[in-house]
């Protein structure tokens, strides 16, 4: 425990050797030094600690026996009192220099006042919410110090029950809040109480008549905030909701809205696009973000729009199953640091013989090739011309003399015959390749191929990516079909794509629908996301379920235009804001915005042990039920706890949770769902010996509650089975535990297996995964500017399209409107489709001249074939795209590239 001391650096190796040294001369009894180090350990008692009478560690240790002096340090630490409001604002809001010297005096005095009258206890003559409506305009530090009085009043009697108050922390931040002219983002620790300060700092926006939208990453967090604060806003005149199903426009007319990014920004589309009366009088006023470091930079870009099923285009589905025909014959390989696509198995010599351009090498059929074999003594004598008159089964069953060796040594000799270099391997125990045969030859004008040899004389090519089969596969599709060319192969990327993706990690299959799962950031079951470009039919075929009817992308809006739409009104709340590259972002974004780092309101007692990086899939789940025994058995210095181990996916919660079922003391959870029945499920308080095993579910807006009895044994103990994607991530895992001021443990427990090819082998220790993963994250941000900057035109030109759209429906006949406004829907996604190269390479001026012209042409198009058909109430996509081709718009099929990173608003 010593060592655990030294590298959290709350003892120098010196000081370390001279407690070491007390603790002997002292205390004798091993038992009793361990007792005496596991509480220095969960409290982390550091070298500068000293008692309430002042008197150091190292003093106590030779005025104390064994036992009275783990009952004086056990009694000092836990009855360790909130930091004082001097300590907040001098030691700490002051160093971080992130508010201006009038600011922390006007907070500290409102602060400071409020505080006094709780304690005096005349807190309670201040309770005139019409007063504190009055007041709500002002930013006078009399009139906010009433404002905050009457808040922590409602706060005290509707969600305290008249047993606590808000905290100084709390008060401070709603006081940074409250007096900042621009947007502001608070960084404050997990278990903070960040929800207390939301509501708080959304009643006094609405009690200045503003309507303020309260943004959550989950519905089901949104859900259980609204609940828990609604009667604090019933008992100051303020309406509240949540944004989920039922009366849209009625939800948008009360004062304060609770929902997620994606139902804000479809309900923004339906009134825009669609036309719907949801929220014609919500102007965007005030948006308070909780979690926001999640909704600003991981889900930055993200892209939402209302589906639009386009029935029509139903006869692409006979196309999408024949490319998946091909490609599900393929796979995915990989040497620990390197990934190949794995071709259909074939006999040896037709594997060669379909990889070659044999010119001018007198090799004229595959039979050729066996003759070199027989030649070479791979094959006995007489075998080609056995083969030449076999049926295909005896082929196979032939093929099984040729062992693999043979085939490996045949390759050398085929250089010999063919300007062919080949690199060959074989799988190992672990189903990775081995390398049997590196490449011979350095000269780069001799072309490398690569193979897999199986047993029974077959093999597969290896190919590098699944780009070099493309091509191929696609004019194998288009011999079949009769079609206009065209040059676009996105489908038949994510067909492989879905080849590449996972149940249970990147998506679960359920009540057959396919659902993504978000499982790098929130681990949240997205139910109303679906997949672009054919990706989600592809990955419905590889299940056998039913197609979903493609949908045209005929509206959108990403998340940080729609946050722009606040004009920098936009607060915030996270425990963790993020690295210097993640700050510049959100800046840039957001200029408006500024951000502050909050104190706690006491010391933090989490302590990290050292984490580890197993060489192994089975090292790693060996290692991870060591330490979850080790930590929920009781020995003797300590009771046992209880224990939180947090998955990157599904299948690995799941497969963690059977591991442990059969072998914990207590009762062991499996979280990975994000619905209220789930959510019960952990809301009991955990007991020594419990276990939860979750997805990132649990890593993020969770509240853990654990009995007293834990908190005395050292508290909750959370593992991070996986490296995450960022630091925030790896923070807010470990922020389920050491909360409140309350102990507690974690510790990373990892393994190579797990991470990307890429830099698998690379790696050899935590910190240099570590390291890597935060250069990676450092490079997502220069992409997601990139990404920013062909939004904003998508979403310039999709403007342009609504002016079109508000003009058909305020000059067209009601009877003729729906069928006008279908027919140019339709145009509008197709177009989109089509000039998606043109907005990849940000084209604007030629975008925005062509967008208008080829609308005026389309609208004078479909309300003249409306005027010769009275009949005709809707057009199909395949009118559509013919009218398009003969205008020169388009080539017939050429649908091209969407986006992936979409969300689906309810229809």
């Amino acid at each position: 425990m010593v060592p655990n001391l030294v590298k959290q650096q709350l003892w120098s190796p010196v000081e370390a050797l001279n407690l070491l040294v007390a603790l002997t001369d002292r205390h004798q009894d091993s038992t009793s030094i361990m007792k005496i180090l596991h509480v220095m350990e969960t409290y982390r008692v550091s070298s500068e600690w000293t008692d309430e009478k002042e008197k150091p560690l190292l003093q106590l240790l030779g005025s104390y026996n064994s036992t009275d002096l783990i009952q004086c340090l056990e009694k000092s630490l836990k009855d360790e009192k909130e930091k004082s409001i001097e300590t907040l604002f001098f030691s700490e809001i002051r160093q971080t220099k992130d508010l201006d010297e009038e600011t922390l005096e006007k907070a500290q005095k409102i602060v400071t006042t409020v505080n006094n009258l709780i304690e005096s206890g005349d807190i309670k003559q201040h309770r005139d919410v019409a007063h504190a409506r009055n007041l709500s305009q002002s930013t006078a530090t009399e009139n906010l110090e009433e404002i905050l009085a009457v808040l922590c009043n409602a706060v005290h009697l509707c969600n305290a029950k008249e047993k606590w108050w808000p905290r100084a922390n709390q008060m401070i931040s709603w006081c940074i809040l409250a007096l900042s002219d621009t947007g502001k983002l608070l960084e404050m620790g997990t278990g903070e109480g960040k929800s207390c300060v939301i509501a708080m700092f959304a009643a006094l926006r609405a009690l200045r008549g503003e309507k303020v939208d309260v943004v959550s990453s989950s519905s089901v967090l949104c859900q259980r905030d609204a609940k828990e604060w609604n009667d604090f806003y019933s008992h100051l005149g303020i309406t509240t909701d949540t944004n989920k199903d039922g009366d849209r426009k009625k939800c948008f007319q009360k004062d304060v809205v609770y929902g997620t990014i994606e139902a804000f920004a479809a309900d923004h589309l339906r009134q825009i696009f669609e036309m719907k009366d949801v929220r014609p009088d919500r102007r965007y006023q005030c948006i308070i973000i909780d979690e926001v470091d999640s909704l600003l930079l991981d889900e930055g870009v993200q892209l939402t729009y209302l589906s639009s099923p386009m029935v029509s285009m139903q006869h692409l589905n006979t196309i999408l199953a024949m490319i998946w025909s091909h490609v599900r014959q393929y796979g995915f390989l990989s040497t620990g640091h390197r990934t190949f696509v794995q071709g259909p198995p074939a006999s040896f010599f037709k594997a060669i013989f379909g990889s070659i351009d044999t010119d001018e090498t007198g090799i004229d059929g595959a039979i050729d090739i066996l003759r070199i074999a027989e030649e070479s003594k791979i094959v006995p004598e007489g075998y080609t011309e056995e083969i030449y008159k076999s049926g295909k089964d005896d082929i196979l069953k032939k093929l099984k003399i040729v062992s693999q060796d043979a085939v490996v040594d045949f390759f050398k000799e085929m250089e010999q015959y063919v300007p062919y270099d080949f690199t060959v391997y074989t799988l190992n125990e672990k189903g990775m390749l081995h390398l049997r045969k590196p490449s011979t030859y350095t000269n780069q004008d001799i072309p490398d191929l690569s193979f897999l040899v199986l047993g029974d004389g077959l093999c597969c090519p290896l190919y590098d990516s699944e780009e070099s089969l493309i091509k191929p596969i696609a004019e194998l599709i288009s011999a079949k079909i009769q079609y206009t060319p065209c040059t676009n192969s996105k489908d038949n990327q994510n067909a492989f794509l879905a080849k590449r993706l996972t149940q249970g990690r990147e998506y679960v299959v359920e009540n057959d629908s396919v659902c993504p799962v978000d499982f790098r950031s929130t681990g949240i079951v997205e139910l109303s996301k679906k997949w672009g470009d054919g990706l989600q039919q592809f990955v419905e075929i590889k299940h056998q379920i039913k197609l979903s009817i493609i949908s045209a992308v005929t509206n959108y809006i990403c998340n940080v235009s729609f946050f722009q739409k606040y004009h920098g009104n936009i607060y915030g709340t996270t425990g963790t804001l993020g690295s210097d590259s993640e700050m510049h972002f959100m800046q840039d974004m957001y200029p408006q915005i500024s951000a502050c780092k909050m104190p706690t309101f006491n010391q933090r007692k989490l302590f990290e042990v050292q984490g580890t990086l197993q060489p192994s899939a089975e090292e790693w789940k060996s290692e991870i039920k060591c330490v979850v025994m080790t930590q929920l058995s009781p020995n003797s210095y300590r009771g046992g706890r209880a224990a939180l181990v947090i998955c990157e996916t599904i299948n690995k919660a799941k497969e963690i949770y059977e591991e442990l079922k059969g072998i914990i003391p207590g009762e062991t959870i499996l979280y990975c769902r994000s619905d209220r029945d789930s959510l019960s499920k952990i809301e009991k308080e955990l007991l020594p010996g419990d276990v939860i095993v979750a997805t990132n579910l649990a890593g993020r807006g969770t509240d853990i509650k654990v009995s007293k009895q834990v908190n005395n044994n050292g508290g909750l103990f959370v593992i991070l089975s996986f490296l995450s994607d960022n630091t925030r991530v790896e923070l807010q895992a470990f922020g389920r535990t050491a909360r409140k001021g309350k102990p507690g443990s974690a510790q990373i427990i990892m393994t190579s297996d797990h991470l990307p090819d890429e830099f698998r082998t690379s790696v050899s220790s935590l910190e240099e995964a570590k390291k890597t993963k935060e250069r990676l994250a450092a490079e997502k941000m220069k992409d997601m500017m990139n990404d920013v900057t062909e939004m904003k035109l998508r979403e310039d030109l999709f403007s342009e399209y609504c002016r079109t759209l508000q003009d058909i429906h305020r000059n067209t006949k009601e009877y003729e409107k729906k069928a006008v406004v279908a027919i140019m829907n339709e145009f509008w996604g197709i177009w989109l489709q089509t000039k998606s190269e043109d907005i990849d390479q940000l084209k604007r001026d030629e975008l925005q001249t062509s967008l208008r012209a080829d609308l005026a042409l389309a609208r004078s198009k479909s309300e003249s074939r409306l005027h010769h058909v009275q009949a005709f109430t809707t057009t199909s996509s395949l009118g559509i795209m013919h009218w398009m081709r003969k205008n020169g718009m388009l080539a017939l099929g050429c649908l091209k590239k969407l986006w992936h990173k979409i969300k689906v608003g309810q229809p």
